[in-house]
């Protein structure tokens, strides 16, 4: 508990500086025959105050990984998100993501790779309208339990016929394994449009917590077969 408390502190004291924060809850579990589900949820501050959450969102995800391809997996994610402007009222935006991601181990590292596809709602900043988006994720195995991991993301969309830039986005986390199925992520984000205004940059402290529940095993039959 205190530690919790201590973690909690340095992260609202980090996002008060930086000027925005998001606090994530992310939860999954892995099925039978290599299918896998995800539920996210995330509450988001303007960067005038951090103190005040103006921004919600519930992604919930299904993902198959591929015995053929070592360390493949195709997901489909549906996002929800509401936002609540400090003039008063609120918005409600959606998304469909379909993913391909390709993550391998090397040594005490491991590489990710992910293609997302996407389109849904109004919604108002670059990286959510981007039709396209490529990241790249490095993991580092540290001592104590503790993961380094930094990453880079950039967003395509439609400029007449062409693909072109739309965002880029940049990561540096640490991850803490807590217990065999719990994760605690502090990191920092930077991300910017690359058109329209470049010059103004987001700077985004995140907390994060996940939890995996126990795998689903599949049931035997009365006769012991699968």
């Amino acid at each position: 508990m205190r530690r919790s408390f201590i973690v909690w502190t340095l992260w609202a004291l980090a996002g008060s500086a930086m000027g925005q924060s998001w606090l994530v809850l992310d939860m999954g579990q892995k099925l039978p025959s290599d299918w896998s589900w995800s539920a996210k949820s995330q509450l988001r501050t303007p960067a005038e105050n951090m103190w005040r959450w103006d921004e919600g969102l519930v992604d919930l995800g299904l993902s198959k990984s591929f015995d053929a391809v070592p360390g493949l997996a195709v997901t489909g994610q549906w996002r929800t998100g509401w936002q609540w402007p400090q003039q008063g009222g609120w918005t409600k935006g959606w998304r469909w993501a379909t993913s391909a991601r390709w993550k391998t181990d090397v040594g005490d590292h491991a590489l990710g790779v992910r293609i997302r596809h996407q389109f849904g709602g109004a919604w108002m900043r670059p990286w959510d309208r981007a039709r396209w988006r490529a990241s790249l994720k490095w993991t580092h195995d540290l001592p104590s339990g503790w993961k380094l991991v930094p990453s880079g993301e950039f967003f395509l969309g439609r400029k007449g016929q062409q693909l072109s830039p739309q965002a880029w986005r940049g990561r540096l986390a640490l991850d803490k394994k807590l217990s065999k199925r719990r994760h605690l992520m502090v990191a920092y984000q930077a991300q910017a449009p690359i058109q329209g205004r470049p010059d103004v940059t987001e700077h985004t402290v995140i907390l994060a917590v996940a939890v995996a529940l126990k795998k689903v095993k599949r049931q035997k039959n009365e006769d012991g077969l699968h």
